[in-house]
């Protein structure tokens, strides 16, 4: 029998802090990767950076309203409301990586920056900063912490330096049995991570929301999920109804006046009617330019081009009556008809909005779509052994090729990598100890320091 979830992730925790004890004793031992400032506002609209903290020189700040997320140019968010040692305030906030970013943008200078009530940086400002506005009055700086946004973004510290001692194919002499629990302990504290953000997201943004903004986020595949979370946060579920389409394809900025002249007939009188419908809603939920959304284009399949994902979310929100009562372990397999089930007259044959039909139809949602869906979110939110053995028990498919590249360095040659590849959460822990052990720049021979052969192994090989 298999480890219960939460000892499993223990374990695999327990291997973390010995790996890397300075992560352990939370100090800051590298500097801190760079993450796009869109990512960092939407992790803090969504509460999942903390809900205040001490300020320098203003004491301790508590959020009591984060504010409307801006479209267009100014500060970030806008009319939220602070306490500020015990005082409400109510204005503008403004994210930046760092504080120096407030003048090197132009900020200071700005009027239109006078009501921001909070300054909330990423990096701890240098001795004697202070952040002004034109009017030269202070704004309150809150630093958030490396270990706060690392956790939210899950981005796992790295063991990344380059005089470490490596091995080749370091656990290649453990046993299949010892594998498995390897492999069941990091996917056990993937899952535990997982649903650890879900909840602290849902208490901010409400569990319908959390459920949509994930399920966009697992259409976006991995070249746009960033692309779809932030479009689903933009346009959430609440305000979309019957204009579902119109608004997310606004939002997303892929609706164009005119569409080219080769374009068909059909495609022309589809744009039509959810160009008419936008153009009523575009002044509540157009993004200005400094706000687009980082859409990746190239290289994706055309079966995944993100104007078909777009489609996809929007038909889900449509049919979001149908999908809600089955977000749970125990309705999966009516989960997974329910998405399969998605379709669209125009999309179930076409690629964007002015291309050509497809010879064949073609499912909007696919089957690999759901199977990450159940993975990544719906059983990472139950925890019960029931739904824990039967996550063990999920078919994996073909490993990706970055999971058998992993798994080759891992383990080398072995007869039964196929067998202990064959199932889902093999993948998943492969990920995570990519993440938590690979270097950021992975050398020919190994991606993996010696240290994970702490894994109660009786010997490693040099």
């Amino acid at each position: 029998m298999p480890a219960d979830r939460q000892r499993a992730a223990a374990a695999y925790g327990d291997l973390l802090h010995r790996v890397f004890p300075a992560m352990a004793a939370g100090e800051d031992t590298e500097p801190a990767p760079k993450v796009p400032e869109m990512e960092l506002q939407a992790l803090w609209g969504a509460g999942m950076l903390g809900m205040g903290g001490e300020t320098r020189g203003h004491g301790t700040v508590r959020i009591l309203d984060f504010g409307e997320w801006n479209r267009c140019a100014g500060p970030d968010f806008l009319n939220a409301e602070i306490e500020l040692n015990g005082v409400r305030r109510r204005g503008d906030i403004e994210l930046d990586p760092t504080a120096q970013d407030w003048e090197h943008h132009g900020h200071g200078a700005n009027p239109g920056f006078n009501k921001v009530v909070l300054h909330v940086v990423f990096k701890e400002p240098p001795h004697g900063w202070y952040t002004r506005n034109s009017l030269h009055r202070e704004v309150p700086v809150l630093t958030i912490a490396e270990d706060v946004w690392r956790n939210a973004a899950g981005m796992p510290r790295q063991a990344d330096n380059p005089e470490t001692e490596r091995c080749r194919e370091p656990l290649r002499q453990m046993d299949a049995a010892e594998i498995a629990g390897l492999l069941q302990a990091a996917a056990a504290h993937r899952l535990e991570h997982k649903r650890h953000l879900f909840r602290a997201k849902a208490e901010h943004l409400g569990l319908r929301q959390t459920w949509f903004e994930a399920w966009a986020e697992t259409l976006g595949y991995s070249a746009n999920k960033v692309a779809m979370q932030m479009l689903a946060r933009r346009a959430p579920l609440a305000r979309l109804g019957k204009q579902a389409e119109s608004i997310l394809f606004g939002t997303a900025g892929f609706l164009v006046p005119v569409l080219p002249a080769r374009t068909s007939a059909d495609a022309r009188a589809y744009h039509r009617r959810v160009w008419d419908s936008w153009w009523v809603l575009r002044e509540r939920y157009e993004l200005a330019d400094p706000h687009n959304l980082p859409w990746v284009l190239s290289p994706v399949r055309p079966l995944n081009h993100p104007q078909r994902r777009v489609a996809a979310l929007a038909e889900s929100a449509m049919r979001w009556s149908q999908i809600e009562p089955n977000l749970n372990v125990a309705r999966a397999k009516t989960l997974a008809k329910v998405l399969g089930a998605i379709s669209h007259p125009y999309w179930d044959t076409h690629c964007t909005l002015p291309s050509a039909p497809m010879p064949r139809k073609s499912a909007l949602v696919g089957k690999q779509r759901i199977t990450d869906f159940l993975t990544n979110h719906v059983y990472a939110q139950d925890d019960s052994p029931a739904a824990w053995a039967s996550y063990l028990a999920l078919p994996g498919g073909a490993p990706a090729s970055r999971i058998a590249r992993t798994a080759q360095r891992l383990f080398g040659e072995r007869g039964d990598l196929a067998s202990l590849l064959s199932l889902s959460y093999a993948h998943q822990a492969l990920l995570q100890i990519e993440a938590d052990f690979c270097a950021a720049q992975p050398c020919a021979e190994c991606l993996f320091p010696r240290q994970l052969c702490q894994w109660r192994m009786p010997a490693c090989r040099r």
